[in-house]
């Protein structure tokens, strides 16, 4: 089983046992969203049209342990973020219009600014360009 699989039975088990706990009706519940990707030479591509109505996406790539959080900004523009806590190297998910680690409480902002410690150092961000109906993320050029 790939963790792609794995969190997508667990994000379904959850809801099942939270909804079915709860008589309270949920209407906004986020959960994390895969989407397919391709790898081109040190680039990872992603269509455009993969979003639909979400305000982000986490990918695969090959060369992370952790996916990539891929953000669509209001303006129309896209940033990419490692999702690997730069305090111990937790996996931050997304709560509230932030990115939060689960296991020690550091938060970031979207751009990757830390908000709150224990961190002290910013998410990794990797480069990203949009071409055409593509958008391209280098893995290996310097991070930001």
């Amino acid at each position: 089983m790939t963790r792609r699989d794995f969190l997508r039975r667990l994000e379904a088990m959850s809801a099942a046992a939270v909804a079915g706990a709860s008589a309270i009706p949920f209407t906004g519940c986020l959960g994390f969203y895969y989407v397919d990707s391709t790898l081109v030479g040190s680039r990872v591509m992603v269509r455009r049209s993969e979003f639909g109505a979400n305000p982000f996406v986490l990918v695969d790539a090959p060369s992370e342990a952790l996916p990539i959080f891929v953000i669509r900004d209001d303006d129309g523009s896209y940033t990419a973020l490692s999702t690997r806590c730069m305090h111990r190297g937790c996996q931050v998910e997304p709560a509230g219009g932030r990115l939060v680690c689960p296991c020690h409480g550091s938060e970031y902002a979207t751009d990757g600014a830390v908000l709150k410690g224990p961190t002290e150092r910013p998410l990794r961000r990797f480069p990203v360009s949009v071409e055409g109906e593509a958008i391209a993320i280098e893995l290996a050029g310097p991070a930001r």
